[in-house]
């Protein structure tokens, strides 16, 4: 029986071959891409990688709000919570970018299906990016993003420190929220924090 030093060394071997081959579709046109999935069935292109990044969003003409991607696979992502979006909605993703490796990047997704999710998690939204609407720079600063983590895991690890999802007592939004300043981003209420069952904690 293998040792939990080899099971862990094993996991992230597994982990890293994921994101070299998501990092190998680099140049897929997008005549080369595959036709989108139809509304409530779900293909797709290659393994879901996990990358818990804090991102902001606007939907269509809606005001910027934060939302964190959950994971991440060749032709897209998905990001949570889903709150505001409906399928075939436009999505512009900002990325806050990383010293030294990219500086702040947005993509233009669509997106494509609402994700289940589990009892006392937070509904999910699965994004397509529309290569056409996002700059080839943006492509290559979400890769480079997305490579930088996947080779320093441990900064995920850190970034996951010092938050936790909470709902509003006042206008009910849940999302994740610092210890220090746990305060709601769409009316400045204060946000008491949720139990793994979704309840809240007193």
């Amino acid at each position: 029986m293998p040792s939990t030093s080899e099971r862990s060394t094993g996991s992230f071997s597994k982990l890293k071959q994921l994101g070299q081959r998501f990092l190998r579709g680099d140049n897929t046109s997008a005549k080369q891409r595959p036709i989108p999935a139809p509304v409530g069935a779900e293909r797709r292109s290659g393994r879901r990688v996990p990358l818990p990044l804090d991102v902001r969003i606007t939907v269509g003409t809606s005001a910027v709000r934060f939302a964190r991607l959950r994971d991440v696979n060749l032709p897209g992502l998905s990001i949570t919570p889903a709150d505001g979006v409906e399928v075939g909605d436009r999505v512009s993703v900002g990325f806050d970018g990383c010293p030294e490796v990219t500086p702040p990047f947005a993509l233009v997704a669509i997106a494509r299906r609402i994700l289940p999710s589990k009892p006392g998690e937070l509904s999910a939204v699965g994004l397509e990016i529309d290569r056409e609407l996002t700059s080839a720079d943006a492509q290559k600063n979400y890769r480079r993003v997305v490579r930088h983590y996947l080779h320093h895991r441990p900064l995920l690890e850190d970034m996951s420190k010092g938050y936790f999802e909470g709902r509003c007592t006042s206008c009910d939004w849940v999302g994740r929220v610092g210890k220090r300043s746990p305060m709601c981003s769409r009316c400045g209420a204060k946000v008491v924090e949720l139990s793994a069952n979704g309840k809240e904690t007193r």
